[in-house]
């Protein structure tokens, strides 16, 4: 009997675990390409621009989101001031003119940002030169600087991966961006070669036929080009700065099982990253060139091709040492699903132990609330906080623990204080603290789980209100920094106040 009951109370914690996990990353895409998300169409003035953008994070911090996939370069351009590229037509209407009154978005997004406990990522489309070839383009424009770097395709112009020069100068982008930005990481989408258009032809062969290497077909070629440029930007951010994380998100399929018994993924028919997008995920992550990978799994749990969840456990299988974060559709909430297809989603992808997190696509169907799933997710999946998982590959040292940690009465209520604790061996600071209210008969086995969680935050006291401070009750503060590190809690931290 004994037995029986410590197995349903093991249950219980697990799948308690499971609903309110204390690490996940929770995400969204932020596309700025058209004006899908931000700014509106036709905003023009950068005070409103700021405006909304500060109201979409408050919407997305009420949710529980913790990090942002924010689109800084839709296609050679920049939404950002410190770039060699033109300034982009979706602040101005006019490719090349600086936001009025002027500023600096991609400054203003991190700082925002980074205020609510958020992390930045900086996404960028590295193929696109132009969004089509009516665009009314720049004089810096690098169709107009280096055509012959161009392919035109589909109406776009397209960057010539084959090209040396180009991979160094899609690298230099990159490179900017980590020197003069506080940026968490650096994205990229599932666009690398263009998807194909039935009837045209890429137009690389002269490319080709001067760089391939000898008896190298034209689809290796092209994957080799493509792993030789992520190869390079990885290199580059990290001796930059190698707490910079740095994720793809590709398209959700790499290949069918037909196509690579070994390898593939149970699926059939469509297109295949690796054959049509010459993306080779498997490689890039065997490597450990990425820190994650998001892919793009935007079909239903009942999709008769690409299912959800086969398609999901297999990318649970296939991030060799690196977290994945499943891509939803949030989209779909316009036309096809409701509410309980993304929770179905959710509760899967959580159940699988090398998935971290989930990124929805896109942020403004999550904001606009469609068919209830924001509320959803604050209800009942996003209840509590919840840390960015660690990344050890680039920082497993936590910081000290804060000390002199203190619960004095003020008036009708209770002031939680502490100071920082001292530097640690790898001069990291804390980002910010955690605030636990825990029962002594639990103890420390309370820090595992964010229902406890009262507080995160960068100050260094908290207002506690009288009805909390119960007896046999306790606060503790620890420290995380900014690779979400969490220090240990001290005895000394343990306090259990008196409340009368």
């Amino acid at each position: 009997m004994m037995k029986q009951l410590l197995l349903f109370l093991l249950f219980i914690s697990g799948g308690l675990l499971a609903q309110h996990p204390k690490r996940e990353l929770r995400g969204v895409w932020v596309a700025t390409v058209q004006n899908i998300d931000w700014p509106s169409p036709r905003n023009y003035n950068a005070i409103t621009q700021q405006k909304e953008f500060t109201e979409l994070l408050d919407s997305h911090q009420k949710t529980g989101i913790n990090a942002l996939f924010v689109q800084v370069r839709t296609a050679a351009d920049a939404m950002y001031a410190k770039s060699a590229e033109p300034w982009s037509a979706y602040l101005s209407g006019l490719q090349g003119q600086a936001p009025k009154p002027y500023y600096d978005p991609l400054a203003f997004m991190i700082s925002e940002s980074h205020a609510r406990g958020m992390e930045f990522h900086a996404w960028l489309n590295m193929n696109r030169a132009s969004m089509s070839t009516k665009s009314l383009l720049s004089s810096e424009s690098v169709v107009r600087k280096h055509p012959e770097w161009i392919v035109t395709y589909n109406h776009q112009h397209l960057f010539n991966f084959g090209i040396p020069a180009v991979r160094h100068y899609i690298t230099n982008v990159v490179k900017n961006i980590v020197q003069n930005y506080d940026v968490d990481g650096i994205h990229f989408d599932d666009y690398f070669y263009p998807y194909p258009i039935k009837n045209e032809v890429f137009q690389d062969g002269e490319a080709y036929q001067t760089y391939k290497l000898p008896n190298e077909s034209l689809a290796d070629w092209r994957r080799r080009n493509v792993n030789n440029l992520i190869q390079e930007i990885a290199q580059a951010i990290k001796e930059i700065n190698p707490r910079v994380k740095f994720g793809i998100s590709p398209f959700g399929i790499w290949r069918h099982k037909s196509s690579d018994p070994e390898y593939g993924s149970p699926t059939r028919n469509g297109l295949q990253s690796y054959d049509d997008l010459f993306a080779d995920t498997e490689k890039w992550a065997k490597a450990g060139w990425l820190d994650y990978l998001a892919p793009q799994l935007y079909w239903g749990s009942a999709h008769k091709v690409a299912p959800f969840g086969p398609l999901s456990a297999w990318w649970n299988e296939h991030g060799y040492g690196r977290p994945i974060y499943v891509g939803h559709a949030a989209y779909h909430l316009a036309d096809q699903w409701n509410a309980s297809e993304l929770a179905k989603q959710l509760k899967h992808a959580r159940s699988l132990d090398q998935v971290k997190g989930s990124i929805y696509f896109s942020s403004s169907q999550l904001a606009k609330n469609l068919k209830g799933f924001q509320d959803t997710l604050r209800k009942s999946y996003f209840t509590h906080v919840a840390l960015v998982p660690t990344m050890p590959w680039l920082d497993s040292i936590p910081p000290t623990a804060p000390h002199q940690v203190s619960l004095n009465k003020k008036g009708g209520a209770w002031v939680l204080t502490w100071k920082p604790g001292e530097i640690g061996v790898d001069k990291d600071p804390a980002a910010y603290y955690l605030v636990y209210k825990i029962h002594r008969k639990e103890g420390m086995k309370a820090l595992e789980h964010a229902e406890n969680i009262i507080f995160k935050g960068s100050k260094t006291e908290l207002n506690i209100e009288a009805s909390s401070v119960e007896s046999g009750h306790g606060f503790v503060v620890t420290a995380v920094d900014r690779l979400h590190n969490e220090s240990p809690a001290g005895t000394v931290q343990w306090i259990v106040p008196n409340p009368n």
